[in-house]
This record gives C-alpha cells, sequence and structure tokens, in this order.
C-alpha cells in the first residue's frame, strides 16, 4: 500500500511540475526607475560609445538605447547594469541621430527616457568603398579592398543588360562575394571578352549600401586547358607515386571528387610533380582545389600553402631547362590557425584558390608543379583538382 500511495504522489508532482513555464518580469511592480545621470558621448566610425552612471540602490536591470539609423527604421540596443556603457553602431552617415536612454527596471518598466545625440564618425561601409579597386583580368575582372574594421559585408557585382527593354532591369547582379576579412582580393570570372559596364557596391547587415563604383572594362580573352589531353610525364624525380590507387595522380584533372594523395613513406617536401598538357599554352591563370569532404583536410594537412609553377617544351630532370612561372600562395580568408573556419573560409576551400600568372610571351607544353610547404607542415602532399587557363599555341592546334 505504501508504495502505491508513493507512485501516486510521484505521479502527481511530475504532472504539476511539467506546468508550462510562463516567462514574464522577474519582480511584478510598478515602480519606475530612475533615469542614469552623467552622460557622455564617445563618437565611432559608424557609431557611438555612450558612457552614463547607473543609480545605487536601484532596482535598474539593463540600460535601453532607442535610435532610428535609417528613415523609418528604429533600432533598440540593451546594456546590462554591470556595464556603465552602451555601444550603437550602424549609422550610414556622420550626420547628429537623437538617441533615448532608458532606465529599465526588473518588472520592464521604463524610465521616462533622456534624449541625448552622437554624430558618428565615417561609417566603415564608406571607408571599405574607397578602397575598392578594380581591373580587368582573365575571363573577367579582378576586386581588391581594405576592410579596415573587419565588418561583414557583401560585394555585389552588377552588369549592365545591353539588351534591355523597356520595364526590364538596366542591371543585373552577377556575383556576390560574402566577406569579413580585413583584405581581400576576388576575381569575378566567367564573362567574354568585351566591352562591359560594370557596378560595384557594398551592403551591411544593418541594410546599409555604399555608393556604387562603375567602370567600363574589357576582360580579357583565355580559354580552359584541354585537361583530356593530359597525362602524368613520371620523370625519375618526380613525387607522384600515391598512397592508394584510388588516390594517383591522374584524379588531378578528371572533374570529379577523387583527389590525389602521395604516400607519406616515399617523399618529403619540397617535391613535385611533372604533368604533358598535350598542346602548348601560354598561361593566363590556373585553381588548386583542396579536399573538401572533411575539415581535416582544409587549409590543412597536406594541401599545398607555398608553391612554384615551372613550364618547358623538353622535359628532363636538369632544372636548367625549366622556366619558373610564378610562385604562389594559398591564403585562408580568415587568416585563423589550422582548424579554425568562417564562412568565408569554408565557401573558398569549395571554390578552390585561383591564381593569376603574370603576362608571358612564350608556350609551353609540360609543366612541373613544385610544393615548397604544405598547410600542416606535411612531408607529403594531397589535393583535389588542377586547372588552366590560357592560350592555346597555333602550332599545336
Amino acid at each position: 500500500m505504501k508504495i502505491k500511495i508513493l507512485i501516486a504522489l510521484i505521479v502527481v508532482t511530475s504532472i504539476y511540475g511539467c506546468k508550462e513555464d510562463v516567462k514574464g518580469p522577474l519582480v511584478a511592480n510598478d515602480y519606475i526607475p530612475p533615469e542614469v545621470t552623467d552622460i557622455k558621448i564617445e563618437n565611432m566610425p559608424g557609431g557611438a560609445k555612450i558612457t552614463y552612471n547607473i543609480p545605487e540602490n536601484s532596482e535598474i536591470l539593463y540600460v535601453m538605447a532607442r535610435f532610428q539609423p535609417q528613415d523609418g527604421t528604429y533600432r533598440e540596443v540593451k546594456s546590462s547594469v554591470y556595464k556603465n556603457f552602451i555601444i550603437l553602431d550602424g549609422f550610414p552617415d556622420t550626420r547628429e541621430y537623437p538617441v533615448y536612454l532608458y532606465s529599465v527596471s526588473r518588472s520592464e518598466v521604463r524610465s521616462p527616457g533622456i534624449m541625448t545625440k552622437i554624430n558618428p564618425l565615417k561609417p566603415p561601409i564608406k571607408s571599405v568603398f574607397e578602397t575598392l579597386i578594380v581591373h580587368a583580368t582573365f575571363g573577367g575582372v579582378v576586386v581588391s579592398f581594405y576592410n579596415e574594421y573587419m565588418n561583414e559585408y557583401v560585394l555585389h557585382t552588377l552588369v549592365k543588360n545591353k539588351e534591355a527593354v523597356e520595364g526590364e532591369e538596366e542591371w543585373i547582379e552577377y556575383d556576390r562575394l560574402y566577406t569579413q576579412s580585413l583584405e581581400r582580393t576576388y576575381a569575378v570570372r566567367g564573362l567574354e571578352s568585351e566591352q562591359t559596364d560594370f557596378a560595384f557596391y557594398f551592403s551591411d547587415k544593418w541594410k546599409n549600401n555604399s555608393d556604387t563604383l562603375e567602370v567600363t572594362l574589357t576582360p580579357l580573352y583565355e580559354i580552359i586547358c584541354d585537361k583530356s589531353l593530359w597525362e602524368n610525364a613520371a620523370l625519375s624525380d618526380d613525387s607522384h607515386k600515391s598512397q592508394f590507387s584510388d588516390w594517383d595522380i591522374i584524379y588531378l584533372w578528371d572533374d570529379k571528387d577523387k583527389f590525389f594523395y602521395q604516400d607519406p613513406e616515399l617523399y618529403t617536401v619540397p617535391n613535385w610533380i611533372t604533368i604533358n598538357l598535350g598542346k602548348k599554352y601560354t598561361f593566363s591563370r590556373m585553381r588548386v582545389n583542396q579536399l573538401t569532404h572533411h575539415d581535416t583536410w582544409k587549409f590543412a594537412d597536406g594541401a599545398p600553402q607555398i608553391f612554384e609553377i615551372w613550364g618547358t617544351n623538353t622535359p628532363s630532370t636538369d632544372w636548367e631547362v625549366w622556366t619558373l612561372l610564378g610562385e604562389f600562395e594559398s591564403i585562408k580568408p580568415s587568416g585563423l590557425p589550422v582548424g579554425q573556419f568562417t564562412e568565408e573560409d569554408y565557401a573558398v576551400n569549395m571554390a578552390g584558390e585561383d591564381f593569376d600568372f603574370l603576362p608571358m610571351s612564350d608556350s609551353y607544353q609540360y609543366i612541373r608543379f613544385k610544393t615548397l610547404k604544405t598547410w600542416g607542415n606535411t612531408q607529403y602532399v594531397c589535393f583535389k583538382e588542377l586547372t588552366l587557363w590560357g592560350q592555346a599555341d597555333q602550332e599545336t592546334d
């Protein structure tokens, strides 16, 4: 009998204990909190820091600022009672803005409020726009900028619709880049070699837009090097043997999900591989794709970080017959240590990194990919895909 009574009590307790927890003020009363005092303003780029004194022995839970950074849009920012300041941001201009400060009690009762004024300094979105540089490159345009405050932006690339009729958009968004990097150089590709009107602007998370940079540029002509002609040249001093057959060097140019992974017991860095491209090209750029299927390989392990490309038409183990075409470095946008990533890092890893060659007059059929350093400081190299662009030598067509 005692056991049954105990079980019944537990059931009843559980039922009442499972009632929905209704959230509300910490304290229920009509106490109106006093205002903050001794308000001081420190204007900052795109915002301001407001410091104040909070009355002692009050029931203030937090301080709230209400302001209108854009016409028709109000924002509220709260700061704990354990701080004596509040930071406001997202202002698009340097004009004067009114800000209303409220003390809020534990019963969520506001004070009447105090109005103060701020004059934000130049907004960061204007500063980053002023650093924007654009120029034509092979297959598109290259944009570069300096993001001093490492704020989050989207860089929009638009092209003018040459065939737009009345009622259609004159400008078409062609590309958008999310970035939070300190500085970034980014290529927009896939464009024909013809005069094109471009427009570029930044937007931020507060729905502010920068000015728009309009330029007319002509992307340089290029073609993709035909990978169906590529072969492993397999010179005697190459580091082309893989750990397993499914990780063979030929998967570097198959445009699929397989990859090349050197046998870690056979090689040390620096090392190199040699590829016969099947015809001669003057090169404009290349793309290197790291492994993408797990964070272990992204900007880590055997992914090439610093490497060189060499060219020749008379393949040999004698480096005297080879011409250095460029030294390149893989850049992780965030600059974070190995194993830590931002969304921008993931996006670059998935898309691959493009590297431009300096203008060249000679054409080459054989290239050497020489790895000087890997991201994980390993003694072996692994990566997913290699792609080259340029212009084919007419003599070998």
